[in-house]
């Protein structure tokens, strides 16, 4: 779930053929070692990457570099919600060898929980591979997100409720809106328990954002596919620790830290700034390489 933020930036077209890793962020390059693309696991062609390694030796904050935007924005909430929703920066840190996000300990009587979020400073992606390497929070009341999005209604979540009796192995998968007139469309979304999974440890999840279809993926195994509410909007991508109290989802607000580990994101996409053309074309002028194979 993506919850409405205020604009803290102006989104600048790129109109660069790909992105490179140095140093663990990603940067603008002329470089043609991967000029034909990606290639991934299911045989899909991508055209740029953002990789983002926190374990560098320069630190998980220095390696946020350009490609990602710290919010530090208000959510006001409603419904059955206790709290509101403040992320502020001092909640994207160092954690671990790696980036913690986190929700803080609720402070009885305030009017927030202070949390913690990511997102990518492009807002032009369509379509593409999406992975991090994380372990999920262990203190009850929080959820941790990582999924697109463009609008509520142009959004692919993966997400983890700490309060879940097996929230070591269990994950919600929705193709939003995930609800027709307050029920669960159950074409939209999946609740899926994986089998023998423990995300407290390292673990790789993704969802493969394709034209027809959303595929969910745990440690390279497909866990789900939702063919219902597919975007079709150029978005952003976005990772949240947050608690808003409610009793009918995050619940909490936790009662202490609670702190998902991020040891990689690794987005391999298509865009609305790099053209099948001007893709085509910086193949070519770099002689039709092989594939980069992710």
């Amino acid at each position: 779930m993506k919850l409405s933020r205020t604009n803290l930036h102006n989104f600048l077209p790129v109109e660069t053929f790909f992105l490179v890793t140095l140093l663990g962020a990603s940067y603008a390059s002329t470089s043609t070692s991967c000029s034909c693309g990606y290639v991934d696991d299911q045989g899909h062609v991508w055209r740029e990457a953002i990789t983002t390694e926190f374990t560098q030796s320069s630190g998980a904050l220095a390696a946020l570099g350009n490609d990602w935007i710290v919010s530090t924005d208000n959510e006001p909430q409603s419904g059955s919600a206790t709290a509101n929703i403040q992320y502020i920066e001092a909640n994207v840190l160092e954690h671990n060898s790696a980036l913690g996000i986190q929700a803080s300990a609720y402070t009885s009587g305030s009017s927030s929980v202070h949390s913690g979020q990511i997102f990518t400073d492009r807002s032009d992606l369509l379509y593409g591979t999406f992975r991090m390497r994380a372990t999920v929070p262990t203190v009850p009341g929080v959820v941790f997100g990582f999924f697109s999005y463009e609008s509520d209604t142009q959004e692919q979540d993966i997400e983890f409720l700490s309060s879940d009796d097996s929230s070591h192995q269990h994950v919600q998968y929705t193709n939003q809106p995930g609800t027709i007139n307050g029920e669960v469309d159950n074409d939209a979304y999946r609740d899926v328990d994986v089998s023998g999974a423990n995300f407290t440890a390292f673990g790789e999840h993704r969802f493969d954002w394709l034209e027809t279809a959303t595929e969910y993926y745990y440690n390279s195994n497909l866990t789900a596919t939702i063919t219902k509410n597919v975007p079709t909007s150029p978005s952003e991508i976005v990772l949240n620790v947050w608690s808003n109290g409610d009793p009918e989802f995050s619940q909490g607000p936790p009662t202490s830290n609670a702190t998902a580990t991020v040891e990689y994101i690794k987005l391999y996409f298509n865009s609305t700034s790099l053209t099948e053309a001007k893709f085509s074309q910086a193949c070519s002028e770099a002689g039709h390489i092989a594939r980069c194979s992710i």
